[in-house]
């Protein structure tokens, strides 16, 4: 026995428009968060990579220095996007017509700092794509 009935029965016109809204955002949200958490998640990958590629021919002096460096750049939130990712969503749910113009900056600066992560990571990576950009 189903809780809630047959989902087949239901009408899409039944579900408050109000639903419908906060179902389009939070899809939004969720896809802007994928998307810069991946950007984000792939450069720290690669990063740390590096760092094990290099730390076999750093003495313990020279180690401690880029740990602290890398420490550092964590807490200052270099890799975290420009724009919060409720903002974009709410901004990306309006038709594009409809954008105010610091709205459009905003959207500019997520997708600018979005291509300068990958492209960091490509040229990193010697040009091998590791991602693709949406």
């Amino acid at each position: 026995m189903k809780p809630y009935g047959d989902t087949q029965d239901t009408d899409l016109s039944s579900i408050p428009s109000e639903f419908r809204e906060n179902y389009r955002f939070l899809s939004e949200l969720i896809n802007c968060r994928d998307k810069n958490d991946s950007a984000a998640n792939e450069l720290e990958h690669l990063g740390q990579k590096r760092f094990c590629e290099v730390r076999g021919k750093l003495n313990r002096r020279q180690i401690k220095i880029l740990n602290d460096y890398l420490k550092q750049s964590i807490d200052t939130e270099l890799l975290f996007a420009p724009v919060p990712a409720e903002l974009e969503a709410s901004i990306r749910i309006k038709k594009r017509s409809t954008w105010l113009p610091w709205e459009a900056e905003a959207i500019r600066k997520i997708e600018r700092w979005r291509k300068d992560v990958f492209f960091i990571i490509n040229n990193w990576n010697g040009g091998i794509s590791t991602s693709k950009i949406s």
